[in-house]
């Protein structure tokens, strides 16, 4: 399957950068979220974050503009998802609040969509169940200033099917992506697995006042 329709359900942090990048990268982009006030911030953010995509990428005026006409907003999920050809979810990094996101997605997706989290520190074998599409589950997690830092990781769980994970690969390199498979669950995933000790033994090297 060719994804044309993106679906990016939450605008925070990461979710508006997603959202932009993969807009900008020529797919069609819904970008959902609890209610209208959110998403009205989310469209003033997508206007600052124009500025960097000219700035630190030479992006043209007909390319941004072109960007923005890619992009909508809904806070009704169904109607959000109605065309997605992969759903990513951005929602807080939150057991509860991503089980029960996914519960009611399960109940108005397409069958044909693929459901990807975000999440850098949750396996997606604890939501796979959820979903009630665990073999079209997985794990794309990017990394902040998406733009710059742009890695992608993507990572399936024991049920994940292997020509959605080989599709979620493509589809990251699609939007400008450095693509990172991983072929097991980590906690971590990789860029954490690697940053956390770096960071623990400079922290020793500062209390041992070395």
């Amino acid at each position: 399957m060719d994804f044309k329709n993106i679906t990016i359900a939450g605008s925070g942090v990461l979710g508006y950068q997603i959202a932009f990048q993969t807009a900008f990268h020529g797919y069609h982009v819904t970008v959902y979220d609890i209610n209208d006030d959110v998403l009205k911030k989310a469209a003033a953010k997508f206007d600052i974050l124009a500025q960097a995509f000219e700035k630190d990428l030479h992006a043209s005026k007909e390319q941004l503009a072109s960007t923005f006409d890619r992009l909508s907003y809904s806070s009704d999920l169904a109607a959000a998802v109605a065309k997605a050809d992969l759903l990513i979810e951005a929602v807080p990094e939150n057991p509860a609040i991503k089980i029960g996101f996914y519960q009611e997605l399960a109940k108005v997706a397409p069958e044909k969509t693929i459901f990807a989290t975000n999440s850098s520190t949750l396996l997606p074998s604890q939501f796979a169940q959820e979903t009630g599409r665990p073999e079209k589950f997985l794990a794309l997690h990017f990394a902040n200033e998406i733009w710059k830092h742009n890695t992608a990781e993507i990572m399936g769980h024991p049920g994940t099917d292997k020509a959605v994970f080989e599709q979620v690969v493509n589809f990251a390199k699609s939007i400008g992506m450095v693509a990172l498979p991983l072929h097991k669950e980590q906690p971590g995933y990789i860029v954490n697995s690697l940053l956390v000790p770096l960071l623990s033994a400079a922290t020793d090297l500062l209390v041992n006042e070395v």
